[in-house]
Parts: C-alpha cells; sequence; structure tokens
C-alpha cells in the first residue's frame, strides 16, 4: 500500500462510499444504503486502501470495524462533503424554474394524509421539481443521516441531535368500524373493546402500535382477529364486519366511508417533520418543508371534538 494519498484517485463518490461503511460498519447495509452492488463498494473501499495506505476497515468475527486512520479519514471527509454540498446551494429559490429532486420519507398513513395536496402544490407552483417518496418504516433519521431522504415526516420515538424537527399535527386514537356495526350508533366502551374483534395492521414482525402501551397499564388484552401489513383496502376488509381498527384518528381523511368513534381511552402523540443540518437552510428544502407546515396547518381533525 502507498503512504501518499493520490487526490486524482479519490472522489467524492468515494469519500460518501467510506462514510456510509463507517456509519454501518457493514459493506452490505453500507451497499443497500447507497443503492449499489455490493461488489461496486468492496472494489471503492479497495481502492481508497490503496490511496491512504491504509486497511481501513478490519474484520472482528463477522463485522468489520474501522481501523484509527479510517477513524481520522472519515471524521475529515464528513467535513469536507458538508462543505462541497454547501458550495452547491443557490441563494435564490424560484419554484416556477426550480428543477430540483427532493426525496420525502413516510409511511402509509403520512402519504395518504400529505402527499395529494404536495403533488397538487407542485403541479401548480414547481412543475419541474421531482419528488421520490420512500418508506420509512422507523428508519427515517438514519435514512436522513446517510442523505438517503431530506424531510421525514412520521411519529418520532425519540429526538437525536443534529436534527431539526416540527411539530405538524397532534393526533389521537379512535376506532373505526362498519357503518352498520352496532358499534357505529352506540360507541364502544372499554369491557366491548375487550371483547371485540380487532384487526392490527403491523408494517413489520414484531411492531407494536403505540396504544398498546395505554391497553397494558388497563389491563386490557388485544386479541388481533386479522393482522395485516398495511392499511391498502382496509375500508372494504371491514366493510359488513365486525372488525374493530384502532388508528390515529386523521385515518378517517383516508377512509371516509368507514364510521369513526372515540377509542374507549385517550392516547394523543405528534406527527413531526424531521431534516438534517446539512439542508436546514437551503432554499429549495426550505420550501419544501414549509409546503408541508402549509398543508398540514389546513388539515381538520378527523375526529370532530
Amino acid at each position: 500500500m502507498s503512504g501518499n494519498v493520490d487526490p486524482s484517485r479519490t472522489d467524492f463518490h468515494a469519500l460518501q462510499t467510506l462514510v456510509t461503511v463507517h456509519r454501518h460498519n457493514s459493506i452490505r447495509a453500507a451497499a443497500d444504503a447507497l443503492g449499489l452492488s455490493q461488489s461496486s463498494v468492496s472494489y471503492t473501499i479497495d481502492r481508497l486502501r490503496e490511496s491512504f495506505g491504509d486497511p481501513l476497515f478490519v474484520r472482528l468475527g463477522r463485522n468489520i470495524e474501522p481501523t484509527d486512520r479510517c477513524n481520522a479519514v472519515v471524521k475529515g471527509a464528513e467535513a469536507l462533503l458538508r462543505d462541497f454540498e454547501a458550495l452547491t446551494i443557490s441563494d435564490s429559490f424560484d419554484p416556477s424554474t426550480a428543477t430540483d429532486r427532493l426525496v420525502f420519507s413516510c409511511n402509509f398513513y403520512e402519504r395518504a394524509t400529505f402527499l395529494p395536496a404536495i403533488m397538487r402544490h407542485i403541479n401548480a407552483e414547481a412543475p419541474n421539481v421531482r419528488l421520490t417518496v420512500v418508506q420509512a418504516n422507523s428508519d427515517g433519521h438514519r435514512q436522513l443521516e446517510d442523505g438517503m431522504c431530506d424531510v421525514v415526516v412520521a411519529p418520532m420515538l425519540s429526538h437525536p441531535s443534529g436534527f431539526h424537527f416540527r411539530r405538524l399535527i397532534t393526533e389521537r386514537y379512535a376506532c373505526f368500524v362498519s357503518r352498520n356495526s352496532p358499534f357505529a350508533t352506540h360507541g364502544i366502551t372499554l369491557d366491548d373493546y375487550a371483547r371485540a374483534r380487532h384487526v392490527v395492521v403491523r408494517p413489520s414482525i414484531g411492531w407494536r402500535p403505540g396504544f398498546t402501551e395505554v391497553l397494558d397499564r388497563l389491563g386490557v388484552p388485544l386479541e388481533a382477529s386479522l393482522e395485516l401489513p398495511s392499511f391498502a383496502d382496509i375500508d372494504r376488509i371491514i366493510a359488513d364486519t365486525n372488525l374493530v381498527l384502532t388508528a390515529t384518528d386523521g385515518v378517517a381523511r383516508i377512509f371516509p366511508d368507514l364510521a369513526v368513534i372515540p377509542a374507549p381511552f385517550h392516547r394523543e402523540f405528534p406527527v413531526e417533520m424531521s431534516w438534517a443540518g446539512r439542508t436546514h437552510n437551503t432554499p429549495a428544502h426550505r420550501w419544501f418543508r414549509d409546503l408541508i407546515a402549509r398543508i398540514a396547518a389546513d388539515l381538520k381533525p378527523g375526529l370532530q371534538q
């Protein structure tokens, strides 16, 4: 290995690859995050090993660990990448002529709630702006760290340092039933709820809805008669059955054919917007975040108080 770095063999793409491998301690995970093949990522790391005269990563059991030299290089690379990105930022933004590509991370509820209005505004105000929507699951902050998205809209379980947050709406849980269900007319008590047949949406194995914490404290079991991986077609599934869906009251805006009734317990939570410091002052991203905030401000409660 050479001890002298050849700048002509070290580009920004290679440095971003190095930073991503360092963050994940995994070639495979970095490849997934970057949308590249593992062989491409491995080739780039091999080139950097030659350039920096250091193995950069060493195998420790089934994992890889960075060398001290790698940690130092990554620290400098992160600063260099931030500085270069700042150079590419225009001081002005005209949505009517902009051609920016924005990446919006969210899950089903936020996508169904915000995306139709977002696209109407983009169509009218910024027709050449391109929008990519990715699934957040519970990885929104990691996606921001890896540069895989620009904005995350979701209920935030934590507020890690280095990110910006803005509360958009406060939601509360409600129950959704068929319009010909007795619950649609008479409501649902806690005893009714404990005996009811429930449909539960679990986007990933082991995931628990936030309201189950309240049920645990109340000593009310939640026995799912049906588990689904998403909300797709759930209104048609519930129609003409006695199934009960517990979800944020805003789901009423998405599935108006379902009857929405107050849940027999109280649980509120905020839906927030989050973004990384690297795009905090970028005019295009400020415009996009302001657009999302304006849409949120116009939303009506799904369940009238």
